[in-house]
């Protein structure tokens, strides 16, 4: 009797183990679906949720700076807020699988007619000269973009949680929010060449399509281009789920009424697309504020009682949304695009003579000059030197391709495989 009961939970214990093992390697709706075959299976899975999820993230996201921060994310599939969803949770598994979802219908290049960040990549000459491989390999890139701006998103967690820990619930607003966007440019900061290049590319991608989205309301709008613009901050703020709001408004409920003006027409009726019009519309305001020149707001005009009192600003850096006082809160900092565009390394400039010249530290480099002979020869071995004719023939101008895609143009070409 007690030999079976043994045999009993030893095998007990070995179907527990091969049950986790499936479910650790199945998609998230296969897993719900075992786990309401029957009650048994609903309460191991259920018991182990954080192990599995844990699990299936980490090969899912191998790299640890991409995981989510805290184990926990924020939900986009609310069209009112973003929720912070449990850490290493079922929630957390949908919504990267959501997100995941959404990132490969937006850069699907079999879709006819193109979509709209398709469209705006074929609009740009160097992306469109690319073979279909390395345009494919091009895509993979933006790919991972959009998983390093939906994570730059993510990091808000880093703070709020810990306050929510600690009920500091009576923390002025400004206060953690700009916590929040420190820690996010500190991460930016941190990022690799490529990466800086990917995200700058991917805000201006948006950017392109958002302005083919708004058509004539684009031209007729005064504020129009101030609305592209915040709309590519939003983007490196909220994500993948800026970039689905406005570009694929497929989800949410109809909602009646014009929307926000920043709301392109046919997202009007998607309530994640009003959510993130919102958004640009706080963007724009802070676009407003730097270009007035000021700085603090009066704590009545924030919550939209009364006027408020503006006071000038000073020390303002140029090119950027930061003042040098890090312990006011009310400043308004440095945008995350202007922080992509800022941390990507300079240029090296070629060393130059009083008179500006380059200076060419080999000579036998410069083959045109006085004492240097030179002829040119065409393929057959012909002189086709035009000199003796008296003329050189006026080559085509040809303008340097910009440094971030410069970059992003030779890691296609390399076909180095790109990795999450």
């Amino acid at each position: 009797m007690t030999t079976n009961s043994a045999t009993t939970t030893t095998t007990s214990l070995i179907n527990a183990d091969i049950t986790l093992l499936i479910a650790e390697q199945t998609d998230l709706p296969t897993l719900l679906a075992l786990a309401s075959t029957n009650k048994h299976l609903n309460g191991l899975i259920n018991a182990y949720e954080h192990s599995i999820i844990k699990s299936k993230i980490t090969t899912a996201i191998p790299n640890p700076l991409l995981q989510p921060p805290l184990g926990s994310v924020l939900s986009s599939h609310s069209s009112s807020t973003r929720q912070i969803l449990p850490p290493w949770s079922f929630q957390v598994a949908a919504e990267l699988e959501r997100r995941h979802t959404r990132t490969e219908t937006m850069f699907n290049i079999s879709t006819v007619p193109p979509t709209p960040l398709i469209s705006a990549m074929f609009r740009v000459p160097s992306f469109a000269a690319l073979s279909r491989q390395q345009f494919t390999q091009l895509v993979d890139l933006f790919k991972r973009a959009c998983c390093l701006a939906d994570h730059i998103c993510d990091l808000a967690l880093l703070v709020k949680i810990p306050a929510m820990a600690r009920e500091l619930s009576a923390v002025d607003p400004y206060v953690v929010q700009k916590a929040i966007h420190r820690t996010r440019q500190g991460f930016i900061k941190g990022l690799e060449p490529l990466d800086l290049a990917l995200l700058t590319h991917l805000a201006a991608l948006g950017g392109m399509a958002y302005a083919e989205e708004m058509g004539e309301l684009m031209s007729s709008d005064p504020e129009g281009l101030e609305r592209m613009v915040a709309f590519k901050e939003t983007i490196l703020r909220e994500g993948s789920a800026a970039l689905w709001g406005f570009l694929h408004p497929k989800e949410g409920e109809v909602i009646e009424g014009n929307g926000p003006p920043s709301l392109p027409p046919r997202a009007r009726g998607s309530g994640l697309g009003r959510y993130i019009a919102g958004k640009v519309e706080g963007v724009l305001r802070d676009l407003h504020a730097y270009e007035m020149g000021l700085k603090e707001r009066d704590h009545e005009e924030a919550e939209g009682e009364g006027e408020g009192e503006w006071a000038d600003k000073e020390g303002m850096r140029e090119g950027g949304w930061e003042d040098d006082d890090d312990d006011d809160p009310f400043v308004v900092l440095h945008g995350l695009h202007q922080t992509v565009m800022s941390a990507f390394p300079k240029p090296v400039e070629e060393p130059k003579d009083d008179e500006g010249d380059a200076v060419i530290e080999n000579e036998s480099e410069q083959w045109e000059g006085e004492g240097v002979e030179y002829e040119e020869v065409d393929i057959e071995g012909e002189d086709v030197s035009s000199e003796e004719e008296g003329e050189i023939e006026e080559e085509e101008e040809v303008f340097p391709v910009e440094p971030r895609e410069q970059l992003i143009l030779e890691v296609v070409r390399s076909a180095v495989p790109c990795s999450v």
